[in-house]
This record gives structure tokens, C-alpha cells and sequence, in this order.
């Protein structure tokens, strides 16, 4: 476990300081630098006259070399590659028994057959019927080779358009209120400077939200400057932190913060009772309430229990949430005290009604009256990309236009089973009626839809519905078995791009030059569409391709930036990197500093140029489980259901992982670190583990009603009793395809989280409102963890 005095000290696995050769057969002579960058941070590659990577040498912009950064060698050389396209058997022969996905082997076919395939499949649907599934920009983090850009753009500009996808997963809920609330989304908005946030924050509040182990990647290319600060914060007497959590996170250890142990999913009634308690006690800041917020007397009838006979106090907030009412009193004394910052994160919102996750922390605030100060307010980016750094200014590369899709059809993320199983249903979605297209066709490109999609047993019985899936993959992923036709893809160190980073400081911009060349057969994304495109005439290739070969279009968009008035582009892709200075003002920036300051003049974009405590917009949508303020409404799957619960005892997490991107990186080295026998590791109270007669690093048994999986127990007092966390991103291993729901080998979370949206408002992903139970296997024969799908030829 990570502690304040082993993050205060140089880590061993520096990335920097390691002079570990990544290749045995070292040639000392003729080594290559080539630069290059990844959302693990910037690199230079050294490489000798035969090819081997000797060793990764970490960019200057890298604050905090991680050794994360070192599995990618070993992704990039996995057993686990595509090198081939290949064909699932019986769709080859013609037979298309959809039902055998993921079931039957694949047979190697050449290049020329499976263009054959794709383009006979792509002009026997129609688009209005395939669902380009390339959803999210983690695939790769240059702007030509961006999977879901480049997939974009094929659709749109060669077929027309596709299906495609409104929403995400990330902040599904969060991103169709926050804007109405607040006149931004907020979860991806440059947060108050790591500077000011030093000088002046007195009391921390990280509210579900893990600064240090979220900060390790980025969107674009992380530079870990959020832990050089973490450490200035850990060493400032003045701050003092406080851990809103289930689990007392590796931020919290950094910070030796005060662990308020929560009840998962009742964050909500927790803050509904501190709002009564200021109101109650005249502690609150009547002025910002009434100067800067609109509603806040169409919510205090529900608040103080005239409207519904409940009064929502502290009482009665303590017996939902679990924290006793003595020290629910003294955070709101605290908080009102001192200059308090509310740090909010994105998984309370990844809930059955998480839409009112973060609009709840923003009335607390409001009721607090510090936003817009100094050291004080919310936040809901701490946690991510560095989120705190000086904004460059810079016009930075933009990245490949997508064009118009002008099928007009985008499902909500979360609901891709429900859309396949129920073409033509009729649904609420963000105030309106939207019906689900029919989807026969699945083309996904970069993107492990069967790793991120909820309830995995039903995705699986979807996907064997449909005619045909296409999938563009360097790895045999659990996504890429399931498929008909798989595309052996390359990865980032086998292409030339162009990125930049961090997301939010933008100071610097990258050169990401091949550093090996192509793994087998396997081609760019962006090569495969190109030939599909010349399938489809000249006229279509031209508007695919806008007439610009790969390295012209990476020239482009250097020279539509900032970049060319610093040095030409040939120098830069010679150097392999430019820096771009913030002005010294960005780095006292704090958040709604603007709007506090003239809140007539900078006004915010909702319904009142206010922060909307009560939204009459969304009260008049008249939705059963969405209202026109924060609510408290009881979870399906919570602690707080007994019935349920005395079948599926424990609340299970499925936070973000430590050593991976989701499920980047499960396929290297790296996962020896903490996986137990090759399964995902389950984090367990250790008083639980005793009562189940539990043992640590015991295989064990977690199941509900939508699937089991297998796991390593960790027991650990990090964590509350009655709660589990099991990280998401393992790949999916059935133990026996041919049952209709087999038990998981490797512990993919995702078998157990339920596909129920979080309300009929965002229609958005719930999985973690998620009960199960555990057993021991005892003295049952395992297989081994078997990545690979049977090959032919």
C-alpha cells in the first residue's frame, strides 16, 4: 500500500532513473533516440541498428516518470497480438451462425479477402443499421490515428454516417445536468491553479475523488505534474485533508487525510442533511445563496420535509449514510470555517441517479459560499490529466475532422445491449422520446466495448443477435474473440502522429515518430479505411482522404497551430518536441473567480445567469426519477436495501485501475505486479474476510444474478465493512463458452454491474449501484488464464 513517507521518496521504478535493458539482445552500437508519446507520458526510444528497444528514456515534461510507461515495449511485442486479419470459421464458409461468437475458432485469411468482406458487408447494410461502435479517444493519443476520429471520418464521409453514440461513459449522467446547473460541464474544465490551491486552501475535501492514482495518465499525453504538487500539499501543515470514501484511497495515505467512511451511494443524503444543518443553524452564507444562485426557496420545502413530511437533518441523513451525526456537524462547522475546498469525482455519478451526484456537491458549496475564492468552491477535475496546471494559451494541432454523419442517430452510451435487444423501443432521454434504431451491423475500431459495457452475459447475448462484427484490434481482446471479421491493427510505437499535453496545461506538443516497424501484416487504422474508401470510388477516397497523404495531414495540423510561428515543422520533427511557457496570470487562475467577482457582467449560461439551486426546466420534464432539484431517492442495489441484501450482502466498487487505461496493459508484465494467479484482485474488509473464513490472496467466488467471477481476495482495513472493490479493466475469460453465462477466469468486473440507466433524464451508466455475494471455491480445479482464441493458419 502507498504511504506519505513511500510517495515522499524517489520511486525505484523511476522510469527516468532505470537503466533497464527492455531487450537480451542488446546491440551498444548505432542507438537511435526516437521520440515519441502515449497517454503514459512523452519518451524517447532508444533503439539499436537491429530494431530492439533498448530502453525508454522519459521526456523533460514528465514530472514523475512512471513504470507504467515501460509495459508498453512489452504490449507492443505481446504473444497476445493480431498479425493477421482473421475470420471467425463459419462466417468464412458462409454459414453465419452468429450465436457461435466468441465460441468457435478463427481462420487467417489474406488481405485481399478480408477487404472483400468488409466492403461486402459494408454495402449490404445500410448505414442507418451499422453502429459505429468506436467510442472514446483512449485508443491512441495522436490526432491522425485517433481511433474513434479516423473511424469517424470513414463513415461520415464515405457511407454517409453511421449510428453513433451521445453521451459517455465517464460522466454520462453528469454531462447532461451540469451544463444546465452551472453553465458549464464542469468535469472537464480547467480547475483553480495547484499554486493558489497551496497558498490558500485550509481544508481539502477529496470526495470520492483519488488525486494521485487518477492523475497517472492523461487524455493526451500525461506529464504528471499533479504529483510534484501532491507532495508540496502532503508537506504544508496548513492544508488539512479529509477522505469522503468507502475506501481510504492512495491520496488519502499521501495526505494522511481524515477518512469519513460513507456508505456507498448515499453521498446524496449525506449532503442533504449538512444543507439542513446550515440552513437550520444560520451557518449557511445567506448572501452567495441569494447573490449568486436562483431556486434556492423553491428547494428548502423538500429540504426541511414540508413538501414530502420528511425532514431531511442530520438524523436522518446519518441513518442512510452510516457517519454518525456528531461528525457530520463538525465537517459543517469546519467547512464554513475555514477556506474549504470540495474536491468532487465522476464515479458518484456512474449511479442509479447520479445525476444528482455533483449537483449536490454544488449546493453544498453554494451553501458554503466560497466558490470563486481563492482555495475554496468545487471542483469535479482534480483527479484528472493534472487537472491544476497553468493554461499554456496556445492554439494547439487540432486533430482529423469527422465530417457531417447526417444519419442523425446517436443511442446513449450505456444502452447498446438494451438498443440491439429492443429495436423501434421508445425511451425518455434528456427530456424527450428517442427510439432505437435496428442495428445489424457492428464495426468497432479501437475501442473494447466488451471491457467498458455494463452486464457483460447480456452484451454477449446482443452481440450474438446481430449479422455481422467487425473489429479493428492489435490484440486478441475479449472484443476482438467476439468478432466476425477481425482487423489486425498497429499500435502507437509502429506510427508516425502528432499529440500534445497535458489536456490542461497544453504547453507542449509532440512529435510521435515510429519507432518499430509493423508487427506482422498489421496496417494503420487510417490505411484500412483509406482502401475501404477507394472500394467506394474516387469521389469518395478524395473526401476521405482530402488529398493529403498520412504525413501531410500531421504537417497540416502543425501548421494551423501556434507551433509554426515558433519553429517550421521540419526542425520540430527533428527535435521531436516545442514548449509553449504559460503567462505568469494563468498561474494564479481560480475557478469562477470571474463570475463571483461581477455575476451580472459574467453571467453563466443556464436558466437564471446563476447556479441553478432548483431548475424549473428540468421540474417541467415532470420525469419520475429525475426532479427540478436534488432529491434523495434509494438506489435499486445499496446497503440501504435489506431484502436484497440478504442475498447479495456486500456493495461492490469497480473503480479505475492503478497500473492500466482501463484494460490497456492487462496483457503485459506489468499485471504481475498485483494480479493474484492471474486474476483481478478484490479488496476486502478484513473483518468480512474472517467472517467468510477468507484467507489473503484466496481464490474466491464473486457472484449475482447476471454472472460469477473469479477473483484474488486482498484483505485490507483501507476499506469499509460490507463493501468490496474490484477494479475494472481485466479482460473478460470465460471458463466454459458453451454455457449461456460462464463463470469469468479473470475477473472482469463488468459480468456483475447491472445495465439499469441512472434515470430516464441521462439514461446513463449505473454500475456502481452493484450488490453481490462471495463464496469459496475450495478445493476446485482452475484453469489457467488463457488469453488467446483458437487460430487456423
Amino acid at each position: 500500500m502507498l504511504r506519505r513517507r513511500t510517495f515522499l521518496k524517489a520511486s525505484a521504478l523511476s522510469l527516468g532513473a532505470s537503466t533497464t535493458m527492455l531487450n537480451a539482445n542488446t546491440n551498444f552500437y548505432d542507438i537511435k533516440q526516437i521520440p515519441h508519446a502515449t497517454h503514459f507520458g512523452a519518451f524517447s526510444a532508444s533503439v539499436n541498428n537491429k530494431g530492439y528497444i533498448t530502453e525508454l528514456k522519459a521526456h523533460e515534461s514528465d514530472k514523475r516518470p512512471s513504470v507504467i510507461t515501460k509495459a508498453i515495449v512489452d504490449r507492443t511485442f505481446s504473444n497476445t497480438r493480431v498479425k493477421y486479419p482473421y475470420v471467425r470459421k463459419s462466417f468464412l464458409e458462409g454459414k453465419n451462425e452468429p450465436t457461435l461468437r466468441g465460441k468457435e475458432p478463427f481462420v487467417r485469411v489474406s488481405w485481399e479477402k478480408a477487404f472483400e468482406l468488409l466492403e461486402r458487408e459494408l454495402k449490404k447494410h445500410k448505414p442507418e443499421n451499422i453502429f459505429n461502435a468506436s467510442y472514446g479517444g483512449w485508443g491512441h493519443v495522436g490526432l491522425l490515428h485517433n481511433c474513434n476520429a479516423v473511424a469517424g471520418r470513414f463513415f461520415n464521409t464515405v457511407l454517409g454516417g453511421a449510428i453513433g453514440t451521445d453521451g459517455e461513459y465517464s460522466n454520462g449522467a453528469a454531462g447532461k445536468v451540469n451544463t444546465s446547473i452551472c453553465g458549464d460541464l464542469e468535469v472537464y474544465s480547467l480547475q483553480t491553479s495547484y499554486q493558489v490551491m497551496l497558498d490558500n486552501c485550509e481544508v481539502y475535501v477529496m470526495w470520492g475523488c483519488d488525486i494521485f492514482k487518477n492523475n497517472q495518465i492523461d487524455f493526451k499525453v500525461a506529464n504528471r505534474e499533479n504529483d510534484e504538487w501532491l507532495k508540496k500539499y502532503a508537506a504544508n501543515k496548513k492544508m488539512q485533508f479529509i477522505n469522503i470514501d468507502p475506501q481510504y484511497t492512495d491520496a488519502a495515505k499521501i495526505t494522511n487525510a481524515k477518512w469519513i467512511k460513507i456508505k456507498p451511494n448515499t453521498d446524496i443524503a449525506l449532503i442533504l442533511g449538512m444543507c439542513n444543518y446550515l440552513y437550520v443553524s444560520g451557518k449557511y452564507n445567506k448572501e452567495f445563496i441569494e447573490k449568486y444562485t436562483d431556486g434556492f426557496n423553491e428547494f428548502l420545502p423538500y429540504l426541511l420535509g414540508k413538501s414530502d413530511g420528511i425532514n431531511k437533518d442530520v438524523k436522518w441523513a446519518s441513518k442512510i449514510c452510516g457517519i454518525d451525526e456528531k461528525t457530520i456537524i463538525s465537517l459543517c462547522d469546519l467547512f464554513v470555517s475555514k477556506r474549504t475546498f470540495l474536491a468532487g469525482n465522476w464515479a458518484n455519478q456512474r449511479a442509479q441517479y447520479g445525476e444528482n451526484a455533483d449537483w449536490a456537491i454544488i449546493t453544498l458549496a453554494c451553501m458554503i459560499g466560497q466558490v470563486g475564492l481563492a482555495g475554496g468552491g468545487f471542483g469535479f477535475a482534480m483527479h484528472y490529466c493534472s487537472a491544476g496546471g497553468a493554461f499554456s494559451g496556445a492554439l494547439l494541432p487540432v486533430g482529423l475532422a469527422q465530417g457531417k454523419n447526417s444519419i442523425g442517430i446517436n443511442i446513449p452510451a450505456s444502452r447498446v445491449s438494451e438498443c440491439i435487444l429492443n429495436p423501434n423501443k421508445t425511451i425518455n432521454f434528456k427530456g424527450k422520446t428517442f427510439t432505437y434504431p435496428q442495428i445489424k451491423m457492428f464495426y468497432v475500431a479501437g475501442a473494447s466495448v466488451l471491457g467498458h459495457h455494463p452486464n457483460t452475459n447480456e452484451l454477449i447475448y446482443a452481440l450474438r443477435t446481430l449479422d455481422c462484427v467487425v473489429v479493428h484490434e492489435p490484440w486478441w481482446t475479449p472484443m476482438a474473440k467476439m468478432a466476425d471479421i477481425v482487423i489486425p491493427s498497429t499500435t502507437t510505437l509502429e506510427r508516425d502522429d502528432i499529440s500534445f499535453g497535458g489536456s490542461y496545461s497544453q504547453d507542449w506538443v509532440y512529435a510521435m515518430k515510429k519507432v518499430v516497424e509493423p508487427i506482422g501484416e498489421s496496417k494503420d487504422d487510417y490505411d484500412v479505411f483509406y482502401e475501404l474508401a477507394k472500394r467506394f470510388g474516387q469521389r469518395e477516397l478524395a473526401k476521405f482522404s482530402g488529398g493529403k497523404t498520412k504525413q501531410e495531414w500531421i504537417k497540416s495540423f502543425y501548421e494551423k497551430s501556434d507551433c509554426a510561428n515558433e519553429m517550421d515543422f521540419d526542425e520540430f520533427w527533428q527535435k521531436g518536441s516545442m514548449h509553449f511557457q504559460a503567462p505568469k496570470e494563468n498561474y494564479s487562475f481560480v475557478r469562477h473567480a470571474d463570475f463571483r467577482k461581477d455575476p451580472v457582467n459574467n453571467k453563466l449560461s443556464t436558466e437564471s445567469g446563476k447556479i441553478q439551486i432548483y431548475s424549473k426546466k428540468f421540474a417541467n420534464l415532470n420525469l419520475p426519477d429525475f426532479k427540478g432539484h436534488i432529491v434523495w431517492q434509494e438506489p435499486v442495489e445499496y446497503l440501504g436495501n435489506k431484502k436484497l441484501t440478504q442475498k447479495f450482502p456486500f456493495h461492490m466498487l469497480s473503480p479505475h485501475p492503478r497500473y492500466r487505461i482501463h484494460s490497456q496493459l492487462d496483457n503485459t508484465w506489468i499485471a504481475n505486479l498485483y494480479k493474484i494467479d492471474g486474476r483481478e484482485p478484490m479488496l476486502i474488509n478484513t473483518n468480512d474476510a474472517k467472517k467468510l473464513g477468507i484467507k489473503n490472496k484466496e481464490i474466491v467466488e464473486v457472484y449475482n444474478d447476471r454472472g460469477r467471477i473469479l477473483v484474488g481476495a486482498i484483505l485490507s482495513d483501507d476499506i469499509l465493512e460490507g463493501v468490496i472493490s474490484i477494479q475494472e479493466g481485466a479482460w473478460y475469460e470465460p471458463e466454459n463458452t458453451n454455457e449461456d453465462m460462464p463463470r469469468c477466469n479473470s475477473g472482469h468486473v463488468n459480468v456483475l454491474t447491472s445495465s439499469r440507466p441512472s434515470s430516464q433524464m441521462a439514461q446513463a451508466t449505473s454500475v456502481n449501484s452493484c450488490l453481490v455475494a462471495i463464496k469459496k471455491i475450495d478445493n476446485q480445479v482452475l484453469k489457467a488464464v488463457n488469453r488467446l482464441p483458437e487460430l487456423i493458419g
